[in-house]
């Protein structure tokens, strides 16, 4: 499996940068798929999961409102919380290190867009941050003893696609710029940045479509780059933006974009 190369802080949190992750996204997809990155197309997201991570995938209800989306687990654990809709109550379950719990909700119908985004979210976070969660169970410490730790075994997630391009604040956290990292990667290798390129081009090609207007040829591109990739049209403008494929002028006119789709 590919290995990146990552400057870490002594927490054991990524210092990456947005090209970072997209070479990253790009290695990913080239180690597991190689054809994906020749011909634009759908990523099998559960087969990179499975296979190619090597991460157990379940499913549960995380939460009662369905605020959680997705969930990865470092360490062994018998203390994963989640919700049993049937008794009304959250309850503790075991999950293994390495393993990926998706919230049951995103199974249901029209649901597959941001099923796809959660799994490479979690993926992400499972590939970039385990050396910042998870630790040696045969080390056994003082804290360990206490019932201390500092990290838990798991990080829980409110996956959204709308902060995918959030990375100015004046003060983050490092699990701020983990679930920055995990958005991100997601996105890379959803929509991987030369693959992406490479469809633009193409529809650019196109006889009579430079004639048309600007946000029309936007539409076009976001609508096409949803479709062969199967990510949402929302995420598929981010990522046009995030390559400045589309104007940030036209960014501001998403919801126009949105309601021409519709």
């Amino acid at each position: 499996m590919y290995v990146a190369e990552i400057v870490r802080k002594r927490s054991g949190a990524p210092v990456l940068s947005r090209k970072e992750i997209d070479i990253i996204g790009e290695n990913l997809v080239s180690d597991f798929n190689p054809d994906a990155m020749h011909t634009p197309q759908e990523i099998d997201i559960d087969l990179f999961v499975q296979d190619y991570l090597g991460a157990d995938q379940d499913f549960q209800y995380l939460s009662h409102c369905g605020v959680y989306l997705g969930m990865t687990v470092f360490n062994d654990t018998d203390k994963v919380p989640v919700y049993d809709p049937i008794q009304n109550r959250a309850e503790y379950i075991s999950a293994r290190a390495n393993t990926i719990i998706i919230d049951r909700t995103l199974l249901e119908e029209n649901q597959e867009h941001r099923y796809r985004f959660t799994m490479g979210h979690e993926a992400s976070h499972a590939f970039l941050h385990t050396p910042y969660f998870a630790y040696d169970p045969n080390q056994i410490t003082l804290m360990d003893l206490l019932g201390k730790r500092k990290e838990a075994a798991m990080i829980q997630c409110r996956v959204d696609t709308k902060k995918m391009n959030c990375e100015q604040q004046a003060v983050w956290t490092d699990k701020e710029w983990m679930e920055w990292q995990a958005n991100a990667l997601s996105s890379a290798i959803l929509m991987p940045k030369a693959m992406v390129h490479k469809l633009v081009r193409a529809l650019r090609q196109k006889p009579g479509f430079s004639q048309k207007k600007e946000i029309q040829r936007c539409y076009i591109e976001a609508d096409t780059v949803s479709q062969v990739f199967n990510v949402s049209f929302q995420a598929a403008t981010i990522r046009l933006k995030e390559l400045g494929i589309i104007r940030q002028e036209i960014c501001m006119t998403q919801q126009v974009l949105c309601f021409m789709r519709e």
